[in-house]
Parts: structure tokens; C-alpha cells; sequence
């Protein structure tokens, strides 16, 4: 009876933290992050080059259109596919390592998934290449152990559904997927010698599927590879930190003593309640549901009374496993079967495989896929399945606990969004017919800013350059189209120390040095005529503006060829951004054939042979 209870209230817990991500899916906006995210996909098409190297705006395209454009569905739809998946891989790595019946499997794998939706905790929620590369490398571990079930059509969708997920993988991040295609072929040879035909029959369907993209989307295979080498030249120009020598690396896990103390703590405490629950099943049943009811405060109140950090999110499942070897002369150790031996390394590994070619800590990134990390305990504790309910629910409970205090987090510290995502109350209309709650700031700004376009002239569609270096959001709201890329990124402030060591990239404290000369080979690649009649939008004194000068230049443009149309005042975001500067909307007002003339002198006074040698 008390199992039944903590189950139920588990269940419950469960359905209202995802509840909770749904009903605040239409709150906030990084105009940064998130605008380059919904400029990829809105109009994927339009660019010939992506920066990073991912064609996740094509996978994202339809959904976005079959919504209408309306972001807050698309969120919603993003969380519940990442939550759905989560919950069918926790489901049949529990089914296929333990003994739990499947009513009681499937409310406790929907609690150890509730660690899916951390993937949100930066709060940018609208789906990206991120989310495309998590939900991948979910769709092809239950591809694997789909391939592992007893009947024939089970093994054949699995090995189809590896196919399909190494395919989204590739559109996401191609790094990871090339290092989850190694996995894979591991963990067959490894685990089913004789299987390498369905292996090669998987590798097949996502062959299909690359070559039935590279048609759409460029024409062919050749068009795809020259792609995709552009892509990763212009991102090496940038100097952001991607380059081949700095992909194979070990960070260091940054932690704090008191996250130390926390992830200790957590971790003795599930290990007693895991080994020692039999003898006081009423004390840790009462116990657990004061988790429950701590974890439903948290995601009702916002209350944050632990605040779990992403190194902690590691920390827990390591001691945990570490503890767990100490029990009864290390039986958990000497009783693994190899396929619980190749999941738990695998889950293991696979946060760091999802980050692999960033420039970003890996530890702190792969944290957003830390429910790999509880899988790889709940695969390594398998010897105890004869007390399924009575091991795993404690797993259940701290997981769900994990999921609230990280995501909690990230709505009280929204990414470069002013604090406190529930005190939002200002409803803005966006393209699609869709709505967000906004600050009453960023939604004065927007509106403002839509107004004073409009009113000078700039329609829907316009073609804009933008040198502001963090705006492709705006450009998104204003429905313009942002040429070049879907982000000319600019610098970072030159030893901005708080916001590299918040993201654990070093990189950031010499700044990007190729940021302008990036933007000037992304503007190459566009058609003059679109350049001429281009409106460019400016910020001279912000912190990452790209130089004016120059970037113009390199399309025969200048100062004296536009006006000033209009003027926004960006408000204060967060510490990042504690001192906006002015931005400026530029109109051309040059003749269109004589901005496209001067545009293409320009292009033959610098041949391709002196690409980025000016900088």
C-alpha cells in the first residue's frame, strides 16, 4: 500500500512539473540565442551556409509552419517530444533490466525522466540544435534496445529507429553524430557479434535520408559538402573556439563546496534508501513523499531551497554508483551482466558525446542531458532488480527533486532576459499569430520598435543587415530577413571573466577575433540586388557591435548611402547587458542600381584568395 501511495504521488509530481514547463512555454525571449534559433527555422532556405554547421532549421521547418508559426506551440511540442522520449527509453531500460511490472515501470521511468526537461534550464525553450541532438541520441539508444527485444518487428523498427535518429543527429550536430555512430558499432560488436547486418541495414536508412536532404536542400550531394565545408570554414574564421585541435579536450568540472556538500548528502541519502528501505519501509516512505511534496512546492511556489547547479547534476549519480560498490562485498560489482556493463558506459559517456565540437565546458552543456547520467545508475544498480519499486523509486523521487530546483532555476534567472520569468505580464503578439508573456520592458522595446519601422517605411520581408552583433530576435519580431546569416554574431567583450566562467568557455576572455571578417564572407555568399536594397541595423556603442566600416564596405556601402530611420532603446536584460546602448535602423537611400553596381566593384577589387587576410 505504501509503494501504491509513493507511486501515486510520484505520478502526480511527474504530471505537474511537466505541466509546469508546458503553461510557462509562452513566457520569455533571448532576443539572442533564441532569434537565431527561430530565423534558422522560419526561413531555412534562405541561407546557403549555417554557423554553427547544423541543418536543424530544415528538420524544425514544418513543424514550425504546421503550427503556424506560433512559438509557444512549438515549445510546447519540443518539451513534450523531449519528455515522451525520455519517458519510452527509461521505460524499456527498466523493463529490460529489472523486474518491475510495467503500471509500476511506467510511472517510475516517467519520474526519472522528469530529468529529460533540465534541457530547458537555460530558458530558451524554443527548439534548436541542442534539442535536436538530445532527442537523437534518445531516439537512437531506444533504437538499440528496441534491436534487443524478442520479436521480429520490434528489432526491425529498432534498428530503423537508429537509422532515423543518426539521421537527426547528423541535421543537429554532425560531430555527435559521427561519435554516436562509434557507439553504436561498439555496442553491436560488443553485445551482438553476429548482428551487423541490421547494423549496416540502419546505416542505410539514415544514408536515405541524408541523400533525400541533400536534394532538397542543395541539390544533390555536392551542393550539401560544399555546404557543410563553408559552414565549417566561416565558423574557424570566427575563432570562437571550434577549431579540430580544441574539440578533444577534458575540462575541468567546476563545482563550489557547498554544491560538493549538496551532491554528498544526495547521494548518501539515496544510497541508504536504496539499501537499507526494507527495514524501515514506513520512515523512508514518509521520507520520500516530503521529497514529492518539497518538489511540488518548488515548481507551484517557486521556491529554490537547494539550488542545484549543473555540476551537482553529475556529481550525484557518480557518488551514488561509487557508494552502491561498498554494499554487501562490492555485489553490485561482481554481478553485473554485460549488457548492463555496455548501457551504464554508454549513458555514461553520451552527455560528453552531445557535446563534443562545442566551445562550450562540456560538463557544464552535457549537465542538459544529465537524465543519460541517472540511466547510467539505474543500469548499474540492475543487480537489486529484485526489489525493483523499493530501489528505483528513490532514483524516481531525487531525479523528479533535480529536475524542479535546475529548472526552477532557470526561470528566477531567465538567459539574457530580466529576472523572474513569473513576474512576466506583458503580452506581445509575434509573427504567426502566436503570443508570449513578456517583461513590461522587452515588451515596450519590441512594440516600440515594431511601431517606429513600420512608420518608416520597412515592410514585412525587407531584407536588413544586422551589425548590432546580438539581435537576430528583433530582426525575427520586425519579420524582416536577416542576410547572411541568420546571426552575424558579434564579439564578446575582450576578459568578460563572469560570463566565461558561467558558461565555462575561456575562449570568451580574449573575445571572437573574426567576428567582422566572418560577417563579411557570410554577406559574400548573398545577391547583390538583396544588398542594395538592404536596411542595416546598427549599435555603435554596444558591446558587441560589429564594425560598420568595414562590413559595409566589403558590399560598397557606406555611411553616407543610408539615414536614420528610427531609434530603440534596448532595456536592461541581466548583468550581461546592464548598460544597453542605442540602436539605430538604417534605410538605404543610394538608387537600388547603383548600390548593386558599386555593391559588385566592390566584390571584384577583393578576390577569394585574400579571404579573412586583413584580419
Amino acid at each position: 500500500m505504501l509503494d501504491q501511495i509513493l507511486l501515486s504521488l510520484s505520478a502526480v509530481t511527474t504530471a505537474i512539473l511537466f505541466a509546469w514547463l508546458l503553461y510557462y512555454s509562452s513566457y520569455g525571449l533571448d532576443l539572442d540565442d533564441e532569434g537565431f534559433y527561430l530565423n534558422s527555422i522560419a526561413n531555412p532556405f534562405a541561407y546557403t551556409i549555417n554557423v554553427p554547421p547544423s541543418l536543424f532549421g530544415f528538420v524544425y521547418h514544418w513543424p514550425y509552419q504546421w503550427v503556424g508559426g506560433d512559438i509557444a506551440v512549438l515549445r510546447m511540442a519540443n518539451a513534450t517530444l523531449t519528455m515522451s522520449l525520455g519517458w519510452i527509453l527509461s521505460f524499456l531500460v527498466i523493463r529490460r533490466l529489472w523486474t518491475a511490472d510495467w503500471p509500476d515501470a511506467a510511472v517510475l521511468s516517467a519520474g526519472i525522466a522528469s530529468l529529460a526537461l533540465v534541457d530547458f534550464h537555460w530558458w530558451m525553450p524554443t527548439p534548436s540544435y541542442y534539442s535536436l541532438a538530445f532527442q537523437s541520441l534518445l531516439m537512437v539508444m531506444i533504437g538499440l534496445l528496441l534491436a534487443d527485444g524478442l520479436g521480429r518487428i520490434c528489432q526491425v523498427l529498432g534498428w530503423i529507429l537508429v537509422g532515423v535518429g543518426g539521421w537527426c543527429c547528423f541535421m543537429a550536430k554532425p560531430t555527435t553524430a559521427a561519435a554516436i555512430a562509434l557507439v553504436v558499432v561498439l555496442y553491436v560488436v560488443v553485445l551482438r557479434r553476429k548482428s551487423l547486418l541490421p547494423m549496416l541495414g540502419a546505416a542505410l536508412v539514415a544514408l536515405a535520408l541524408l541523400i533525400v536532404t541533400a536534394y532538397l536542400v542543395d541539390g544533390g550531394i555536392t551542393g550539401l559538402v560544399t555546404r557543410m565545408v563553408n559552414s565549417a570554414e566561416i565558423e574557424i574564421l570566427l575563432g570562437a573556439g571550434h577549431e579540430v585541435s580544441l574539440m578533444f579536450r577534458i575540462d575541468g568540472l567546476a563545482t563550489s563546496r557547498s554544491q560538493l556538500a549538496i551532491a554528498v548528502l544526495l547521494a548518501i541519502a539515496l544510497i541508504l534508501s536504496i539499501l537499507m528501505g526494507a527495514t524501515h519501509k514506513l520512515l523512508l516512505s514518509l521520507a520520500l513523499a516530503a521529497v514529492l511534496i518539497v518538489t511540488i512546492a518548488i515548481a507551484l511556489l517557486g521556491t529554490d531551497p537547494i539550488s542545484i547547479e549543473s555540476s551537482t547534476l553529475f556529481l550525484v549519480p557518480a557518488f551514488t554508483c561509487l557508494g552502491a560498490m561498498f554494499y554487501r562485498e562490492g555485489l553490485v560489482l561482481r554481478t553485473q551482466a554485460p549488457t548492463s556493463i555496455a548501457l551504464a558506459l554508454t549513458f555514461l559517456v553520451l552527455p560528453h558525446l552531445f557535446a563534443l565540437g562545442s566551445n562550450l565546458n562540456y560538463w557544464y552543456l552535457g549537465s542538459r542531458q544529465a537524465l543519460f547520467w541517472m540511466l547510467a545508475v539505474v543500469a548499474f544498480l540492475s543487480p537489486l532488480a529484485q526489489r525493483s519499486v523499493a530501489t528505483l523509486m528513490p532514483l524516481a523521487v531525487l531525479a523528479q527533486l533535480l529536475a524542479a530546483s535546475v529548472i526552477n532555476g532557470g526561470f528566477l534567472n531567465p538567459h539574457r532576459q530580466v529576472k523572474d520569468l513569473r513576474a512576466y505580464t506583458a503580452v506581445m503578439a509575434l509573427p504567426g499569430g502566436g503570443k508570449l508573456v513578456l517583461s513590461q520592458s522587452f515588451h515596450d522595446y519590441l512594440a516600440t520598435a515594431r511601431a517606429q519601422a513600420r512608420a518608416a517605411g520597412l515592410a514585412v520581408g525587407t531584407p536588413v543587415v544586422d551589425l548590432s552583433g546580438h539581435s537576430p530576435g528583433l530582426l525575427y519580431v520586425l519579420e524582416t530577413r536577416a542576410l547572411g546569416l541568420p546571426w552575424l554574431i558579434g564579439t564578446f567583450p575582450s576578459g568578460n571573466v563572469a560570463f566565461g566562467n558561467r558558461f565555462g568557455l575561456p575562449w570568451l576572455l580574449g573575445g571572437y577575433p573574426g567576428t567582422n571578417a566572418a560577417a563579411m564572407e557570410a554577406l559574400r555568399v548573398e545577391n547583390c540586388a538583396d544588398l542594395a536594397k538592404a536596411w542595416v541595423l546598427i549599435e555603435p556603442d554596444g558591446p558587441r557591435h560589429l564594425d560598420q566600416a568595414s562590413v559595409m564596405a566589403s558590399f560598397g556601402a557606406g555611411q553616407a548611402d543610408y539615414v536614420a530611420a528610427a531609434t530603440f532603446e534596448p532595456p536592461v536584460f541581466d548583468v550581461d547587458y546592464s548598460n544597453p546602448a542605442k540602436q539605430f535602423l538604417l534605410k538605404p537611400v543610394r538608387p537600388a542600381a547603383l548600390a548593386e553596381q558599386s555593391c559588385r566593384d566592390a566584390r571584384r577589387q577583393r578576390p577569394d584568395s585574400q579571404k579573412g587576410s586583413q584580419w
